[in-house]
């Protein structure tokens, strides 16, 4: 399957906005019980994107060259950041190319973080590839390194999909390359996003559920009852987690070829008391405009 090319410029002739595949977990821990499960994921994405190297590295204000060594150091640091300090982890292949392979890791030195506008925040791990990863790749393939990655993560939830990147501040430019054609595809940033605290983001191809939420709806036997619909895979986790797969790949919903998101819509039903919703600006994007493209499997 071909995807969209789906991009975005500003006046300059700069790329503010693509397609991309993306993957990203939230976890609602601290750095210290969760970073060497995170590198341990990281590391297994480096290996299994190969013969793709992540070669640079986010260092103290501007990218600098990421080799054995450096990487070496950055692990360290996760490992040990020292007393009330955050770890946080950017490495590209590329930083110049706007939606290529890129690792983002937010882990907060305390969860909940003390200040009231940021209660929701949580520790994230985000990995974004290039359409054509998936393209040559093919979505077994991909299925199979986002079950890797997350077995490795003590998620709350997660997802795998078929996105538009772009900088949350040309979000309300980069909506309408999707809407309203495309509603399988996902509008996201072009980095982690902290606040989600243990609500879901949304509905997508691959969505991992831990806690609360999987307990919430029943646990897995609760899941199989009320998603026995053909083309939804749900498959147990250890750890008290799950992954819920909708169809063999990435669907866009293309609304000109006559796509529905049949299944889409049924899991958005059954996660709708559970679904994250903005409530800020995203650039000049409103909330209430936000809100009504998050909703758009259920209104």
């Amino acid at each position: 399957m071909r995807y969209p090319k789906l991009r975005r410029h500003d006046f300059r002739g700069g790329l503010v906005a693509s397609d991309a595949l993306l993957m990203c977990f939230y976890m609602q821990l601290p750095n210290e019980q969760i970073a060497p499960a995170v590198i341990r994921a990281m590391n297994a994405f480096r290996q299994r994107i190969r013969p793709h190297e992540l070669a640079w590295y986010a260092g103290d204000g501007q990218t600098e060259p990421l080799d054995d060594s450096s990487w070496q150091k950055i692990c360290e640091e996760a490992l040990e950041p020292g007393p009330d300090t955050s770890a946080f982890v950017r490495v590209w292949e590329d930083p110049a190319r706007f939606a290529g392979f890129y690792m983002d890791y937010r882990g907060l030195d305390v969860v909940p973080l003390p200040w009231p506008d940021r209660k929701d925040d949580v520790s994230v791990l985000y990995f974004r590839l290039p359409t054509e990863y998936l393209e040559e790749q093919g979505p077994e393939r991909i299925r199979e390194l986002a079950l890797e990655l997350a077995a490795e993560l003590p998620f709350n939830s997660g997802y795998v999909d078929f996105v538009l990147c772009a900088r949350r501040s040309d979000f309300h430019e980069a909506i309408e390359l999707i809407r309203p054609r495309y509603p399988g595809v996902e509008l996201a940033r072009n980095e982690a996003s902290l606040r989600m605290s243990t609500w879901v983001d949304g509905v997508h191809w691959m969505n991992f559920l831990g806690q609360p939420v999987l307990g919430k709806l029943g646990g897995v036997a609760g899941l199989r009852e009320r998603l026995a619909l053909p083309g939804i895979s749900i498959q147990e986790m250890s750890g008290d987690r799950v992954l819920i797969t909708l169809g063999e790949r990435p669907e866009t919903g293309d609304v000109e070829a006559g796509q529905t998101l049949p299944l889409h819509r049924a899991l958005a039903r059954l996660l709708e008391p559970h679904l994250h919703h903005q409530t800020k600006w995203m650039g000049d994007l409103r909330p209430e405009d936000m809100l009504r493209w998050e909703r758009r499997f259920l209104d």
